[in-house]
Formats: C-alpha cells, structure tokens, sequence
C-alpha cells in the first residue's frame, strides 16, 4: 500500500530534519520529492525544529506514571 504524506523539513548540510516528528517506521526507505520553500533564515528553522522536538519529548514524559509515595521511602 502507497501512502502519501507531506513533511517539512530541513537540510543540515547531510540529511532532511523534519520540522515536527514523524510517526514512520524507523529503518523503511521513502521516496522523497522536494519542493523548495524560501526561508530568511535556515538558523530559525533548525532551532524551530529543535524546540518543537524538545516539545515532543516533553509531552511523551508527562504521559509517564509518577513515581509511586513509597519510592521516596526507599530512598531514605
């Protein structure tokens, strides 16, 4: 089955950046087709793609099941 998705992304200098993650196997080859977009700044756009990463991670963590009252007990 082909699906069709678009994703922005950016270019490092050696691989694509996606701006926003990606929920894609890891290891599957895609075919990518390239459409330039015209930026001022390529720096904003890589920090952009950083915080919103940073975002991401931080949301999947807030998912997570707080420590439970007794791990503070075996601590001490």
């Amino acid at each position: 089955m082909t699906t069709l998705k678009a994703v922005k992304a950016y270019y490092d200098g050696k691989a694509f950046v996606p701006i926003e993650p990606l929920d894609m196997p890891k290891g599957r080859v895609f075919h990518l087709s390239i459409l330039q977009e015209e930026t001022t700044n390529p720096k904003a756009a890589e920090k952009l793609a950083s915080f919103r990463q940073l975002t991401h991670e931080i949301h999947e963590l807030n998912k997570k099941e707080p420590l439970p009252p007794e791990f503070d007990e075996i601590l001490e």
